[in-house]
């Protein structure tokens, strides 16, 4: 048994020999991308926001009235419960919990529609970003560029600041276009 377990570990290091050989011959050109710093420092994330903000603030402020009208409901119904029937308390109880069960809808449904067009603004930054890094790929000759899943970087491979750049060029572009 130790035999083949010292035959296996032979076959293991003998088979990583060929790649630091061949790593050593050759010298990489490595980048790191932070895509949530660029994702929160591009020019075009800030206008994505601006957009989605404008976007949904009329619902928003729909909503914010209707809480509003709900919270001075309640405070009716406690306020003039000393001299309410209970009949009509009963009405206006069960038209506050109506309202509010209608409220929580559309807040969930706001919420939900906010998410889906985040998502796909994201998706389009996303493929904006994927071109910038094609772009730097090709033109300095980069053989791997990493975005996600890594943990340690140095400074001297992180490219984060070159993408926020570029984004920032290719806006500048696009806005003297339009």
């Amino acid at each position: 048994m130790k035999d083949f377990l010292k035959l296996i570990l032979i076959v293991c290091v003998g088979g990583l020999t060929p790649l630091t050989v061949l790593a050593q011959q050759h010298s990489y050109k490595i980048g790191f991308v932070n895509t949530g710093v660029v994702l929160k420092e591009a020019p075009q994330a800030r206008q994505v926001e601006e957009r989605l903000k404008a976007e949904f603030l009329a619902r928003e402020k729909v909503l914010q009235q209707k809480k509003q009208d709900l919270l001075n409901l309640e405070r009716r119904i406690n306020a003039d419960e000393p001299v309410m029937t209970q009949t009509a308390k009963r009405k206006l109880e069960r038209e506050l919990r109506l309202k509010l069960s209608q409220l929580k809808f559309e807040q969930q449904e706001f919420k939900e529609d906010q998410n889906l067009r985040r998502n796909e603004e994201i998706r389009k930054l996303q493929t904006a970003i994927a071109s910038v890094l094609k772009q730097l790929g090709d033109e300095q000759k980069f053989d791997l560029i990493l975005t996600e899943g890594v943990s340690y970087v140095s400074d001297a491979i992180d490219i984060t600041p070159m993408i926020i750049d570029m984004l920032k060029k290719k806006q500048e572009k696009e806005a003297q276009l339009n």
